[in-house]
């Protein structure tokens, strides 16, 4: 795709904030990496898979809406 404009870049594609709320984090679970958000002291629930492989996002038990366990 080409885009002609005068507008400055970061006008066009701001900047990406990543700023994580206080009750999320990243996590490592079953080897894909997932963003969480903890629901009450040792329990999460997925929000987002943050891996770039295509077969982990297949794996049912990584799927965000999941609650998982940190223990």
């Amino acid at each position: 795709m080409i885009l002609y404009t005068m507008m400055p870049q970061d006008l066009v594609f701001p900047p990406e904030e990543q700023q994580q709320s206080a009750g999320q984090m990243m996590v490592n679970y079953k080897g894909v990496p997932v963003l969480a958000e903890q629901v009450d002291a040792m329990n999460y629930q997925i929000i987002r898979v943050m891996s770039t492989d295509p077969s982990h996002y297949l794996n049912t038990d990584c799927s965000p809406g999941t609650k998982i366990s940190l223990s």
